[in-house]
C-alpha cells in the first residue's frame, strides 16, 4: 500500500509502535518483501512524487519488538535510517478516513467504511461494512480485491456450502462469503488482534453468529474437515510451504493471493503438482492471484 506524503505522529499514550525505514525508492519493494519474510507483517510504503527516497512503516504492538527489528535492520543495504515511535489506535482511524472510501467490487459487492454506512449505495449490490482497525483488508489493494472477485465468482449463481478464509485480517473475505450465501464460513488468522477486529466487523454486518473466527497458524495446524472453497491471502513463500495442507482442506476451489508477480509460477507449480487446475491468473504488475480447481 502506498500513500502520498508522510503521516504525522499524534502525541499521547501509544496503542503500539511504528518502525519507520528511510530507503532508496528503487529498493523499496525489495526491502518491503524482506520485511514481510522477516517479521510476517505487512509494511506500509510511503512515497512522494519525484523523490528518490521512500519510507516504509512497520507496525508493532510492543516497543521491544520494534526496537529489536530496528537493530536487525542496521546491516541491511539501502536502509538509510530507522526510527521508532509510539502511536495511538485513533491514528489508524484518522489514516483510514483519509484513504478508505466506499467502492464497488466485482459485479455484486459494495464495500463501505463504517463511518459512511448511512450513505446510499447502488441497487443490486451486497453491502459489506468494514472498520479496518489495525488490520488490512479494505478492497483497495489488488490482493484483497482479487479474492473478493473470486469468492463472488464461486458464489454465483449458486453459493458453495462452505468456505475457509485463511489470514482473515479485517474479516472482509469471510463476511463477503457469508453475505453472498455461503452457509458455513470459518476464518482464521495467527494474529489475535486481527481476529478480534474481524469479529467486530462481522457484528457490524449482523453476522456475529454466522462466521466461526479462530486464532490459528496454518503452517503448524489446520481446521478439521474440508471446505468447498479455501481462500488464502498470505505471502508467496507461505503458500508454497502450506500448499499440501491447503490442498487437503479444499474440495472444489482454492483462491490464492498475496503473491508477488515474480513468485506466481512458483506458487502455481506447487499447487498444480497436487492435482489442481489453474482457472484464473491475474495481476497488477506487482501482485498476483490464482483461482484453482481441485481435481479428484
Amino acid at each position: 500500500m502506498s500513500t502520498p506524503g508522510r503521516r504525522k505522529a499524534v502525541r499521547g499514550g501509544p496503542g503500539g509502535f511504528v518502525l519507520t525505514l528511510q530507503v532508496r525508492a528503487r529498493d523499496a519493494d525489495a526491502i518491503g518483501e524482506r520485511v514481510r519474510k522477516a517479521w510476517g507483517l505487512e509494511p506500509v510504503q510511503i512515497s512522494r512524487p519525484g523523490s528518490s527516497i521512500d519510507w516504509i512503516e512497520v507496525y508493532f504492538r510492543r516497543g521491544e519488538e520494534a526496537s529489536l527489528a530496528a537493530t536487525a535492520l542496521d546491516g541491511w543495504k539501502s536502509v538509510l535510517a530507522t526510527a521508532v515511535r509510539g502511536y495511538r489506535d485513533q491514528d489508524w482511524l484518522t489514516f483510514w478516513k483519509r484513504h478508505f472510501r466506499a467502492r464497488n467490487v466485482g459485479e455484486h459487492l459494495h464495500l463501505c467504511p463504517v463511518w459512511e454506512r448511512h450513505r446510499a449505495f447502488g441497487r443490486g449490490r451486497t453491502r459489506i461494512i468494514i472498520n479496518p482497525g489495525m488490520s488490512f483488508g479494505t478492497g483497495d489493494h489488488f490482493t484483497t480485491r482479487f479474492c473478493l472477485e473470486m469468492i463472488e465468482r464461486t458464489c454465483v449463481p449458486r453459493p458453495p456450502r462452505s468456505l475457509l478464509d485463511i489470514g482473515t485480517g479485517s474479516g472482509v473475505l469471510a463476511i463477503a462469503a457469508a453475505r453472498l450465501g455461503v452457509k458455513k464460513v470459518v476464518a482464521v488468522d495467527n494474529d489475535p488482534l486481527a481476529v478480534g477486529q474481524a469479529r467486530e466487523n462481522a457484528k457490524l454486518n449482523r453476522l456475529g453468529r454466522r462466521i466461526d473466527f479462530c486464532v490459528m497458524d496454518i503452517v503448524t495446524e489446520k481446521p478439521r474437515g474440508r471446505f468447498d472453497v479455501v481462500c488464502a491471502n498470505l505471502y508467496g513463500h507461505l503458500l508454497v510451504e502450506a500448499a499440501p495442507a491447503l490442498r487437503s482442506l479444499a474440495s472444489r476451489f482454492v483462491i490464492l493471493s498475496g503473491i508477488r508477480e515474480m513468485e506466481t509460477d512458483l506458487v502455481a507449480d506447487a499447487f498444480l503438482a497436487l492435482k489442481t487446475r489453474e482457472l484464473v491468473r491475474d495481476g497488477d504488475g506487482q501482485w498476483s492471484g490464482l483461482l484453482l480447481e481441485v481435481g479428484c
